[in-house]
Parts: structure tokens; C-alpha cells; sequence
């Protein structure tokens, strides 16, 4: 809701807006989880956060199997470079790439690292295109992440606002989180805005070296994100926590090699999870000889329409490594149709019904009115987490050091 061809209001994503003239938007894609390692580890191997296991600080298991490793099977070059912690070597997410770097992040969440992920993609896209094989390149950017930092050269905030001036860390914005002014939030909304055009300008550079290396043509480009930011609509700062259309609805764009004439809009709500599959169909194998747990979109690029009915599915099972951050505990299960959104807290039990038609902001739960819809639901609920543990690798804990805890600690991720 914040990217321009999605229909957000400010020039945010000038870059996103002209890829999207010439690719495939998925009006309705949906994150399998409101936080970077779990939805990553989904992107990578086309599983539910249930099967791969990938909850707080456990990481990939071993045997997880990447989109990276069967690329390189068919012989493909492979290189990631990646934007934070969570994403290393640590947590194996390196796995199938012959070249990764995970050195790029900072020691915190002040740091701004656009520049140097796109330097080091440039570095890695100019090397595979000298090379004689095919290749695949993931790029992962931070930024438009807390903490909300300021880009003067963007200027859609003011240096300060009441008592924020874009130095206040997201514990410390969370501590005011009670008595914001509208006025305050409407500011961090505002950083949030400069950070998505900073980015958006990396990407667009991106690109650009993409194009002047005559690559357009045979390279088919993907641009996604892994979850969104909540701004206090319901009481929270950030994410994790819940499973509203603010944090896993994401951008989907899908530019084939040489672009389309014009672009192709699909509407019907589909899963990020979908991806490796997709992949894999579209440069000639057959994503049928896999255990992915979301089958191929390549079926709707190819006939231009989105499925009907269309469903995705979402879930959280954050376990912080501390009591004393209970707040950030969250074990919730989402079901979205072509209209509807049906919400259960697994910790308490409570339902949530909204209407995404008549109701997109999902201000208006109608699980006590609309009983017999979220009777009809439930059924497919249980269904999709069935799928969703259905070839579960089980939870493998990541070796943390007193260093790497300290590291987590001041991202935010342990403790607050």
C-alpha cells in the first residue's frame, strides 16, 4: 500500500511503476509469514513455515531444498547477497549459491545498506554475464524496515516533528506508542516513504546495469518483499506480531525477458510460496518433480488471469528467546479468499472475519455477525495448515554465541 503501482499516492517507486508498465502485477500476493526469515525461507524453498520450520532464531535445515540448489543442479551460476543477519550463513540460507555475501548488513538497525547491496549485485551480475552459463541472482534490500531513518535527498519528511526527529530507535517509538499524535505517526510514515524510494532507486540502478548489459532480453526480473510495516492502526509499530493486509499483502511484479507490450494485471489472491515452482517452470523444467507445497504460477502468466477461486495462506509462530519480551509471542493462522480474511489466534482462540471488498483496512471484524461465514471457513483453514505441516523438516536451532545473541539483541529480535 505504500508502492505507486498498487495505488499509493506518492512517487515512492518510480523504478517499481515503470517495471510494472512491462510485467505481470499480482494485485493480490500474499507473504506466508509478517517477518523476514520465515517468509525468505518460503521464497527459497516453496514451503509453508510449518514444513520448513524456521520460527524466531531456528534456521533452514540442512536438508531444506532451495531454489538456489536446483538451479545449480541445472547448472546455473548462482549468487545472493543479502542485506541482514538473519539471511546468513548462520541460519543456511546460503545454501546452492556459489557465491553469497552476507556481510553487507550493519551492526544495527540504523544502518543504511542500499548502496552496498546494489554495488555488490552489480559486482555479481557483471561476473555471471561474463560467464557461459545461465544464471540466477537474488538481491535482498533492508531499508524500508525500522528503524525509520531519514533520506534528505527524497525530502517527504520534515526534520522533526512534536518530539520525533527520525532518531528514535523502534524500542523508544514503541515506549511512545501510546500517546503519539497523529501527526507523529503521519512522520513515520513519512521516513517509511523516503526509505521505499531510496530502495527503489538501488533496484532502479539495478536494472539499469541489467539493461546496458544487454541482458533484458533473456532475463526474466522478479521483485517482491517479505512482509510490510503496521503504523498503530490496531496498536502495534512494525511487525511479527499479527497477519493484517498491511503485513502480508507484497508487491508482486513479474517482468518476462524482453518485457510485455503492455501490462497484464492478475487480481485473484495468490502465495509467495508459489515461487520456486514458478521458477523453475519458467526456464524449462517441471516444478511437478518436487515437493513444493504451491504449485506453479506459470499456468496464469501464461493465460493471463489469475485462478478462480483463488486462496493464500498465512501464519505466524514467532517464539521470542526471552520472557521478558513476551509482547512479541504471536502464534496466529490467516485464510484469505477473493473476499474474505479469517483470522485465528492460536493462543487464545479468537476468530476474525473482515470482508476485503467492502472493508480493505480490515477495520470491521464480523466474526460475530457473519457466524455461519466463519463456519464455512474454518474447514479450509484447517485444510491449508494441514498443507502447511504436511512435510514439516522439523525445527532445527541455530548456534548462537553470546555474540551473535548481543548482534540479535540490538537488531531487536531476542529482546526489546
Amino acid at each position: 500500500d505504500h508502492v505507486g503501482c498498487y495505488g499509493h499516492l506518492r512517487e515512492t517507486s518510480p523504478t517499481l511503476d515503470r517495471l510494472a508498465q512491462e510485467s505481470y502485477r499480482f494485485e493480490r500476493a500474499y507473504s506466508t509469514a509478517p517477518w523476514t526469515m520465515a517468509s525468505v525461507a518460503s521464497l527459497f524453498t516453496g514451503l509453508y513455515p510449518g514444513s520448513h520450520g524456521v520460527t524466531s532464531t531456528s534456521r533452514l535445515p540442512n536438508e531444506a531444498l532451495t531454489l538456489a540448489v536446483i538451479l545449480q543442479s541445472r547448472d546455473y551460476a548462482t549468487a545472493g547477497v543479502v542485506s541482514h543477519v538473519v539471511l546468513g550463513r548462520t541460519y543456511v540460507f546460503h545454501q546452492g549459491f556459489d557465491r553469497y555475501e552476507d556481510e553487507v548488513p550493519g551492526a544495527a538497525h540504523d544502518d543504511i545498506s542500499t548502496g552496498r547491496v546494489t554495488d555488490k549485485a552489480i559486482e555479481f551480475l557483471e561476473g555471471l554475464a561474463d560467464g557461459e552459463r545461465p544464471f540466477f541472482l537474488f538481491a535482498h534490500y533492508f531499508d524500508p524496515h525500522y528503524n525509520y531513518l531519514p533520506h534528505p535527498e527524497v525530502d517527504f519528511a520534515p526534520p522533526r516533528v512534536g518530539r520525533l526527529d527520525a532518531t528514535q530507535t523502534i524500542k523508544e517509538l514503541r515506549a511512545m506508542s501510546g500517546d503519539l499524535t497523529a501527526e507523529e505517526v503521519a512522520f513515520i510514515r513519512d521516513l517509511y516513504d523516503e526509505e521505499i524510494r531510496h530502495t527503489d532507486s538501488g533496484i532502479g540502478r539495478l536494472l539499469a546495469r541489467l539493461a546496458e548489459l544487454e541482458l533484458d532480453d533473456e532475463t526474466w526480473v522478479i521483485v517482491t518483499a517479505d512482509h510490510g510495516e503496521e503504523f498503530l492502526t490496531r496498536g502495534w509499530l512494525g511487525h511479527t506480531r499479527t497477519l493484517y493486509e498491511e503485513l502480508v499483502r507484497v508487491p508482486l511484479i513479474v517482468r518476462p525477458p524482453g518485457g510485455l507490450p503492455e501490462p497484464r494485471l492478475l487480481r485473484g489472491p495468490v502465495t509467495q510460496a508459489a515461487l520456486p515452482a514458478t521458477v523453475v517452470d519458467l526456464v524449462g523444467g517441471d516444478s511437478s518433480l518436487f515437493r513444493f507445497q504451491a504449485g506453479s504460477l506459470e499456468p496464469l502468466l501464461a493465460a493471463g488471469r489469475a485462478p478462480s477461486p483463488g486462496v493464500a495462506f498465512a501464519e505466524v509462530d514467532f517464539i521470542p528467546i526471552y520472557a521478558d519480551n513476551w509482547v512479541k509471542r504471536s502464534h496466529k493462522k490467516a485464510l484469505i479468499t477473493e473476499r474474505y480474511k479469517l483470522i485465528r489466534d492460536d493462543s487464545t482462540g479468537r476468530l476474525e472475519l473482515y470482508d476485503l471488498r467492502e472493508d480493505p483496512g480490515e477495520l470491521r471484524d464480523l466474526s460475530a455477525t457473519r457466524p455461519e461465514m466463519v463456519a464455512s471457513l474454518l474447514p479450509a483453514l484447517e485444510e491449508a495448515l494441514a498443507v502447511s505441516r504436511g512435510r514439516s523438516l522439523g525445527r532445527v536451532e541455530a548456534p548462537l554465541s553470546e555474540e551473535r545473541l548481543e548482534q540479535l539483541r540490538s537488531l531487536g529480535y531476542v529482546g526489546d
